[in-house]
């Protein structure tokens, strides 16, 4: 009979286990509900199945790439964002804007030749590449 009192116990056991189960699955699809009646979990599993392919395409040679590719991103922002600061500093502090013979006479300054230069081959570039 102990050995029957035994499995009994075992058995509720077991029941009150899968209670609770049920109890935290129900919870998690009410919380779900709003998803799926939406369509919007479709949008999270695509999102997955998105990210996946992405990390099994993505080898070392590209991830190589790619970071290569951002820190030269980088570094160009970077020099454009200091070059308009100073600029922009250097046209405030002018007490009047600069007349066309004092534009003119900018370009008689080497480094504005330098950069004119790099403008116009820039330029010519991407007209190569229309």
């Amino acid at each position: 009979m102990d050995v029957f009192n035994e499995s009994l116990a075992k058995s509720a056991d077991v029941n009150t286990d899968s209670l609770d189960q049920n109890a935290g699955i129900e919870a998690l699809l009410d919380k779900l509900k709003p998803l799926l009646d939406g369509g919007r979990l479709d949008n999270l599993v695509d999102l997955a199945s998105l990210i996946s392919d992405t990390v099994d395409m993505l080898d070392l040679a590209t991830v190589e790439k790619l970071g290569r590719l951002f820190e030269s991103t980088t570094a160009v922002t970077w020099s454009l964002g200091n070059a308009l600061r100073m600029a922009t500093a250097e046209t405030a502090a002018e007490a009047a804007p600069p007349n066309i013979y004092g534009l003119l006479s900018l370009l008689r300054e080497k480094d504005t030749r330098r950069g004119v230069a790099l403008l116009l081959r820039t330029l010519n570039v991407i007209g190569r590449q229309l």
